[in-house]
C-alpha cells in the first residue's frame, strides 16, 4: 500500500512539471508583435512655378518595432505594400521608416520574421499584420507677369490601392498687380476659370473681374476623379499682367488604421 501510495505522487508531481514546461513553450514560441506609428495619413506636395516642376516633398511615416518579441533571434522587420518595401536588420535598428511617392490608400504589411522551433526543427517564422495608410496630394502652381496663363493638368486618378480619390478641392487667386508700383496706371482684368476633363468638356466655370492692385479667387470642389483633369484661366489678350497663385488638393476618404501613439 505503502508503495502504491509513492507511486501515484510521483505521477502526480510528474504530470505538473510536464503540464508547466509545456505552457511555458508554447507562450514563448509565439511571442508578440507590437507596432508603434504616430501618424497614419499624410500628404505628397508638388510645387510649379511658371509651368515647371520645382519641388516634391514625399512624406515618410515611421513604424516601431521596439517592444516586438519572439522566442527565438529577431531576423528582420519590414512593412511591405504595393508600392513600398522597406526593411531593416532588428540588431541595428527597430525602426522601419517609409517614403510614400504614390497617393491613394496603402494597405501595409507589418512583418517580424523571427528563428524559432518547429517539430523539433528550427525554422523562420513571421508575425504579420495589417494598415491602412491614407496618402493624399497637394499641388501648389504659381505663375507671374503672364498675359497668357497656362493651363494647369492635374490627374485625380488614384495611384495606390483600389478605391479613387472622393473630391478635388480648388482654391485659385487670380491678382492684378499695380501696373506701377504704388502708383497705377492700369485697367481692370476679366478673368473665366474652367475645370475641363480629358474631352476637353467644362465640367465648372466662374467669370470674375479683378480690379488693379486687387485679386479675385475661385474656390470649388469637384467629386468626379476618376479622371484627368485641367486648370485652366482664360484671359484677354492686351489686358495687363496678371499673377496666379493655385492650390489643389486630392483628397481620400479617411479610412485609415487608428495610430497607436
Amino acid at each position: 500500500m505503502r508503495t502504491l501510495v509513492g507511486l501515484l505522487m510521483a505521477l502526480l508531481m510528474l504530470s505538473s512539471v510536464v503540464a508547466g514546461c509545456l505552457g511555458t513553450a508554447s507562450n514563448d514560441a509565439m511571442g508578440e508583435q507590437v507596432v508603434a506609428y504616430a501618424a497614419t495619413n499624410a500628404t505628397i506636395v508638388e510645387v510649379w512655378e511658371d509651368g515647371e516642376l520645382v519641388d516634391t516633398h514625399y512624406p515618410v511615416l515611421t513604424f516601431d518595432f521596439s517592444e516586438s518579441t519572439a522566442s527565438g533571434p529577431l531576423l528582420l522587420h519590414a512593412v511591405e505594400g504595393e508600392h513600398v518595401s522597406s526593411t531593416v536588420d532588428p540588431s541595428e535598428s527597430q525602426r522601419v521608416e517609409v517614403e510614400f511617392k504614390h497617393h491613394g490608400l496603402h494597405r501595409l504589411d507589418l512583418i517580424t520574421e523571427y528563428e524559432g522551433l518547429s517539430g523539433g526543427e528550427t525554422s523562420n517564422h513571421l508575425h504579420r499584420e495589417e494598415v491602412v495608410i491614407r496618402i493624399e496630394k497637394r499641388i501648389e502652381w504659381s505663375q507671374s507677369a503672364t498675359n497668357n496663363p497656362m493651363p494647369m493638368p492635374i490627374d485625380t486618378r488614384n495611384e495606390a490601392g483600389d478605391e479613387p480619390a472622393i473630391a478635388l478641392v480648388i482654391d485659385s487667386t487670380v491678382l492684378n498687380p499695380n501696373l506701377i508700383a504704388n502708383i497705377g496706371g492700369g485697367q481692370d482684368v476679366e478673368v473665366f476659370w474652367e475645370l475641363m476633363d480629358s474631352t476637353q468638356t467644362a465640367c465648372q466655370s466662374q467669370p470674375g473681374t479683378v480690379g488693379e492692385g486687387d485679386s479675385a479667387n475661385w474656390k470649388t470642389v469637384d467629386f468626379d476623379t476618376s479622371d484627368a483633369h485641367e486648370l485652366r484661366v482664360n484671359y484677354e489678350e492686351g489686358q495687363d499682367a496678371i499673377e496666379i497663385d493655385q492650390v489643389v488638393s486630392i483628397q481620400y476618404e479617411s479610412v485609415e488604421s487608428q495610430p497607436t501613439m
